[in-house]
């Protein structure tokens, strides 16, 4: 379905009688907050000019249609507006926060809160819909006192996030912030007029944020794309060359992956890795998200016992990315990996590396994916794989010409990833300078 523009939608609301486009003066108390505010700006609790959405009543609209619109932690955006939405059997759901196109939602519960998950309803087919459990549906009691994409934006803001997240209770991993907290939050609160200047600085800004960040995407995507492109002009003349073809159980030491057992998991530990870790030239085990107990490392490395030279090797779900290990913390590959040890005598590890991830292999790997369900490579297609294998001497010339490019290459993608969270840190530095009366 298309969505309205911002300024539509948010426009198209009814209007009660009474609340006509002459902006009103704010009918609540000023409070003293924690910093001096411009002049015919005061300080209000957000309890004042906004509600949160209770369940009261809901079972009986939910019982008149056979269908009910949801809209799941997954469908609310980390950074855009709108939250998007599903449809369900209504007798599927059976539990959820009552919301209605508009309305914000807001999380409440670690990870999604810090991670800024908070979207607007959008329209949907019917009067209302329903949320995840995990979310505050918060609308503005009346519209000449608060703007809602005013209410929206501070949200955002990296004082209203702190102050939230330092009131948040539960245990770790399940902290939740707790509604009183919402309801209190503390809000600089400008005339209408000037609220409505400052969604629409917000939004300027925030459409020229977004076009520069998709334009250091697609810079960072061009250079990544240096190195298959290099791959494919060495690679891509085997048979031009007349280099030897061996299969990759012939040139390696060991193909392996670990038991398919579930280890036990634990908060803290050895880390697990998996092709999530990968980069895009190299592992980030930094960002592993599952660890083992360290009691466990040594029985969980009966099979696989990494070591310096050793490829890991993606086979289900993501197929066909390998990564070389050089120096390395303690880990464990999950057995969506492949260890692979080259026989040195033969291929040096970071000529294989460079083989693995060509198109040579990896259309050999596609080929040999079951596809039914989660993809998936199995051990003994990978050792079948064709290489071709020149003499030791053009191996180490080939990887120091494909070490050459993937040095430049390397090197625009920081460039542009660290461009890219320039940006992102821009935008939270004007929220602050918008809500202090800057812009």
């Amino acid at each position: 379905m298309r969505e309205k523009p911002l300024t539509e939608f948010m426009g198209s609301k009814k209007v009660a009688k009474g609340q006509g486009e002459k902006p009103a003066e704010p009918k609540v108390a000023g409070l003293k907050g924690p910093w001096e505010l411009p002049e015919g700006w005061r300080w209000v609790r957000l309890g004042e000019v906004a509600g949160i959405r209770g369940n009261s009543g809901v079972k009986k609209k939910i019982a008149q249609s056979m269908e009910a619109v949801f809209i799941p932690m997954e469908l609310i955006p980390e950074r855009g507006i709108f939250a998007r939405y599903e449809i369900r059997k209504s007798e599927e759901v059976k539990s959820y926060s009552y919301c209605e196109p508009g309305d914000i939602l807001l999380a409440k519960i670690t990870p999604s809160f810090e991670n800024g998950k908070q979207g607007i309803v959008p329209e949907v087919p019917s009067e209302f819909a329903l949320a995840t459990t995990e979310v505050y549906a918060i609308y503005p009691k009346d519209k000449t006192l608060i703007e809602t994409m005013y209410l929206f934006h501070f949200l955002r803001s990296s004082y209203a996030r702190r102050i939230l997240e330092e009131q948040m209770l539960g245990t770790t991993g399940r902290q939740r912030v707790p509604k009183e907290a919402v309801l209190k939050l503390q809000i600089p609160l400008p005339p209408l007029k000037e609220q409505k200047h400052i969604v629409a600085k917000l939004d300027e800004v925030s459409k020229r944020l977004e076009e520069a960040k998709k334009l250091a995407r697609e810079a960072r995507e061009e250079a990544e794309k240096l190195m298959a492109s290099a791959l494919h002009e060495v690679f891509s003349k085997a048979e031009e060359r007349g280099w030897e073809w061996r299969k990759l159980n012939e040139i390696c030491e060991k193909i392996t992956d670990r038991d398919h057992k579930t280890p036990k998991y634990t908060p803290q530990g050895i880390p697990v890795i998996s092709p999530e870790n990968f980069t895009p030239f190299g592992i980030d085990f930094k960002s592993a998200k599952k660890y083992i107990p360290e009691e466990d490392y040594k029985k969980e490395l009966r099979r696989v016992d990494p070591k310096p030279g050793d490829i890991l090797y993606s086979r289900i779900g993501t197929i066909g990315e390998a990564r070389l290990l050089k120096e390395f913390p303690p880990f464990i590959p999950l057995h969506s990996l492949v260890l692979i040890r080259p026989n040195t005598q033969v291929v040096t590890s970071e000529y294989l590396l460079y083989v693995l991830n060509s198109q040579i292999v990896r259309v050999q790997a596609k080929e040999k994916t079951r596809s039914i369900g989660t993809p998936d490579l199995g051990i003994r297609e990978i050792r079948r794989f064709r290489i071709p294998l020149p003499p030791l001497n053009e191996q180490k010339r080939i990887v120091a010409y494909l070490d050459s490019v993937s040095e430049r290459a390397q090197k625009l993608v920081k460039l542009y990833e660290e461009r890219e969270k320039e940006l992102e840190q821009l935008l939270p530095a004007i929220l602050d300078r918008a809500f202090r009366g800057e812009l």
